[in-house]
């Protein structure tokens, strides 16, 4: 019984790290170390993640992104946002923008 336990746990660790891309950072604290560890921080948000699962499951044709738009010494700037398809062939919707600083982690709203 302990077994199947064990082998549930790693199979839903292994679907929720597929949610959340393929990003291996080295941790949610502490200094960022890559683009993809400020992609992985941002997806992590709460709200961030809801806005995932609500697309997925209403919108499965459209497409997420998730990506640093720029960087500078001390930030990530990440953008998120949504390929819509629709009758006119498409078009994309911002979620929201977010720096990382990268020598804290710390991740801030940057959308008015």
């Amino acid at each position: 019984m302990h077994a199947r336990r064990t082998v549930g746990v790693i199979v839903v660790l292994l679907l929720l790290l597929g949610i959340v891309g393929c990003h291996h950072p080295s941790s949610l604290s502490g200094p960022v170390t890559s683009r993809d560890d400020a992609i992985a921080r941002v997806t992590a948000l709460p709200d961030v993640a809801a806005w995932i699962k609500l697309v997925q499951t209403k919108s499965p044709a459209n497409r997420i992104v998730i990506d640093v738009d720029s960087e500078d010494t001390t930030t990530y700037t990440v953008h998120a946002y949504e390929l819509v398809q629709d009758e006119l062939g498409g078009h994309s919707a911002t979620f929201g923008w977010y720096e990382v600083a990268k020598a804290t982690g710390v991740v801030r709203s940057v959308m008015p």
